[in-house]
C-alpha cells in the first residue's frame, strides 16, 4: 500500500511542477495542459487500485469480525457501525460547515 503511495508522486509529476513554473514566466500553455491530463489520467488508475485494495482490506476485516461474533453480536456491532458513521457524519458538518 505505501508502495502505490509513493508512486502516486512519480517522475512525471515533477516534471509538470517544473512546467508549471515555467508558464508562469511565460511559456507554452497548452503543453502543460495536455501534460496535466496525461499525469492526472495516470494519477487516477493508481489512485484506483489504491482505493479497490483498501475495499478488499476493508471488506475481508469485517467478514473476519463477524465470522468470531455470535449473531445477535454482529446485528449490536452492525447497528453500532451505522450509529457512529452517522453521529460522525453530522459532527463533520458542524465542525466544517
Amino acid at each position: 500500500m505505501e508502495r502505490q503511495q509513493v508512486v502516486v508522486v512519480d517522475r512525471k509529476m515533477a516534471e509538470l511542477v517544473r512546467l508549471v513554473v515555467r508558464v508562469k514566466n511565460g511559456e507554452e500553455v497548452r503543453q502543460v495542459e495536455r501534460l496535466v491530463q496525461v499525469a492526472l489520467k495516470g494519477v487516477m488508475v493508481r489512485l484506483e487500485k489504491v482505493m479497490k485494495a483498501v475495499d478488499y482490506v476493508r471488506l475481508r476485516t469485517l467478514k473476519g469480525v463477524l465470522n468470531v461474533l455470535s449473531p445477535l453480536q454482529c446485528v449490536e456491532f452492525l447497528a453500532g457501525i451505522g450509529i457512529l458513521q452517522i453521529l460522525l457524519r453530522q459532527w463533520g458538518k458542524k465542525k466544517w460547515f
